[in-house]
C-alpha cells in the first residue's frame, strides 16, 4: 500500500514486543522489590507505563495487560503479607479503571479519525479527485489522503528525513507533495535525495519539481547539479542547466559551456540560457567559446552574452561581427541591439575598423537600433567608406529611413484615428 512508508509499519510491529518486555519488567519489580524486599509502594508506579501504551495503541484491549498486572500486584500483595490489603486492592483497580478510560477514548479519537478519513474520501471520489481514474477503491483513495496528511505535518515539523522517505512512495502524486515540502524548507540535507529524483526514473512533473527544490537550497546542490549535466536523458540535463543558471554559481560555468554543443538543440538553448542568468562571472569563458567553439558552441554563448549586461560581453559581441557564419553574425546583430545603449558607441566604431563583414554587420546592428543617433553615424560613415562597404551602409541607411517614414505613418494614422472619434467632431456624434 502507498502509505506504508509513512504510517512507520516497522515501529508498529514493534508493539507488541514493547508491551511484553515493559509487562516484564513491571513482573520483575513485583517480584524483586515487592515480593524480596517488602516494599509495597512506589515500585507500582511503573505499571502505569505498559497499561497508559497499551490503552494508547490497542484501545479498551489494554484491559487485558491491566489485569495481568493487577492480578500479579495483589498475588504479591498476598505473598508478602498473607492477605490483600485495601491499598493494593485500590491499586489494582487503578490499573483496569485507567486501561479502560484511556481506553475509550482511544478508540473513539480512532473512529472519529475514520469517519472523517470516509467523508473526506467519499468527497474526493465524487469530486474526482482521483484524476478520472476510475480503478482506485475508496480504501486506496484512503490511503492517498492519509499520506497526503503525513506529508503536510512532515512539512509543518520540518520533518526532512521523514519526508525523503516520503520520496520513495509508490504514489507519484505523494512524491509530488514530499519534493514541493522539501523545497520550501530548503535543508541541504535532502540536496541528495532530490538529485535522485531528478535523475531516477520519475515523472517530468516530480523531476521539475525536484530541480525547483535543489534551486531552493542553492549552493550546496551544486556539484549535485553538475553531476546531472552528464545524464544520458536530455530531459534531465536541460533542467539540471536550468537549475544551475538560477541558483549563480560560477563552479558552474565550465560544465555549461560544454553543454553548449549538446547534440539536443533544447538543452543547448537552456545551457545557454544558464549562462545568460549567471552572468559576469561567465564571460571570460563565453568569449573563449567565440573564438574556439563549433558553430552550435558560438551560438549558444551569443545568445548568453546578449543577456549579460557588461561591456566584457558587449565586447566580446563585438569582436564577433566578422564571424566566418553567417547564422551566427546574425546572432550577434540581435544580441548586441537587445544590449541597447551599452552597444551603441562600439558598434559606431566598428564602422570604421576593418574587415568588410565586421562594417557591415555593425551598421545592420545599428540599423536595428532604430536610434536617430544611429542615422547619423551611418550616414557620416557612408561619406568616407571604402566602396566595398558603401552599398551595405547604404542599405542601413535606407532602412532606418524607411523605419522613420513607417512610424510617421503609423502615427499620423493614429492620430486621424483619434481626431475622428474625438466628441468635438460632428461626424463621430452621427
Amino acid at each position: 500500500m502507498a502509505f506504508t512508508d509513512l504510517k512507520l509499519e516497522k515501529f508498529n510491529d514493534y508493539r507488541i514486543p514493547v508491551l511484553v518486555i515493559l509487562i516484564a519488567v513491571s513482573l520483575f519489580l513485583e517480584i524483586f522489590v515487592h515480593w524480596y524486599l517488602g516494599i509495597s509502594v512506589v515500585y507500582s508506579h511503573f505499571f502505569y507505563i505498559p497499561v497508559v501504551l497499551a490503552a494508547v495503541w490497542f484501545g479498551k484491549r489494554a484491559v487485558i495487560v491491566a489485569l495481568i498486572l493487577g492480578v500479579a500486584h495483589l498475588a504479591g500483595t498476598y505473598y508478602s503479607t498473607g492477605f490483600v490489603d485495601s491499598g493494593a486492592a485500590i491499586r489494582a483497580l487503578m490499573f483496569v479503571v485507567i486501561a479502560l478510560v484511556i481506553g475509550i477514548i482511544s478508540d473513539h479519537m480512532k473512529k472519529e479519525q475514520e469517519q472523517m478519513i470516509n467523508e473526506v474520501t467519499d468527497a474526493a471520489l465524487r469530486s474526482g479527485v482521483g484524476g478520472g481514474d476510475s480503478s482506485g477503491s475508496p480504501a486506496e483513495m484512503k490511503v492517498r489522503i492519509l499520506s497526503f496528511a503525513s506529508v503536510k505535518k512532515m512539512t509543518e515539523r520540518r520533518d526532512v528525513p521523514g519526508l525523503i522517505r516520503a520520496l520513495r512512495n509508490r504514489d507519484p502524486a505523494v512524491q509530488y507533495e514530499a519534493v514541493e515540502a522539501l523545497g520550501k524548507i530548503g535543508d541541504p540535507a535532502a540536496t541528495e535525495a532530490l538529485i535522485e529524483a531528478l535523475t531516477g526514473d520519475q515523472y517530468s512533473g516530480i523531476r521539475w519539481k525536484a530541480a525547483e527544490a535543489l534551486g531552493k537550497i542553492g549552493a550546496p546542490a551544486v556539484p549535485g547539479l553538475i553531476r546531472a549535466l552528464k545524464n544520458p536523458d536530455d530531459d534531465i540535463r536541460w533542467k539540471a542547466a536550468v537549475t544551475l543558471g538560477e541558483i549563480g554559481d560560477a563552479r558552474a560555468v565550465g560544465p555549461l559551456l560544454e553543454l553548449l554543443g549538446d547534440e539536443d538543440r533544447f538543452v543547448r538553448s537552456r545551457a545557454s540560457y544558464a549562462l545568460g542568468l549567471i552572468g559576469t562571472p561567465a564571460v571570460e569563458g563565453l568569449r573563449n567559446a567565440l573564438v574556439s567553439g563549433g558553430i552550435e558552441t558560438r551560438r549558444g554563448a551569443v545568445a548568453a552574452l546578449g543577456m549579460i549586461t557588461n561591456p566584457g560581453a558587449v565586447e566580446a559581441l563585438i569582436l564577433d561581427l566578422d564571424d566566418p557564419s553567417e547564422e551566427v553574425r546574425q546572432d550577434v546583430i540581435a544580441a548586441l541591439i537587445r544590449q541597447g545603449e551599452p552597444a551603441f558607441n562600439p558598434l559606431v566604431q566598428a564602422l570604421n575598423a576593418a574587415g568588410q563583414r565586421r562594417v557591415e554587420s555593425a551598421a545592420m546592428a545599428l540599423a536595428g537600433s532604430g536610434r536617430p543617433e544611429a542615422f547619423t553615424a551611418l550616414t557620416r560613415a557612408l561619406d568616407t567608406a571604402d566602396p566595398a562597404v558603401r552599398p551595405a551602409l547604404q542599405t542601413a541607411v535606407n532602412d532606418l529611413v524607411g523605419a522613420r517614414q513607417n512610424r510617421k505613418v503609423q502615427k499620423n494614422a493614429a492620430d486621424e484615428s483619434l481626431d475622428f472619434s474625438s466628441p468635438e467632431n460632428p461626424a463621430s456624434r452621427e
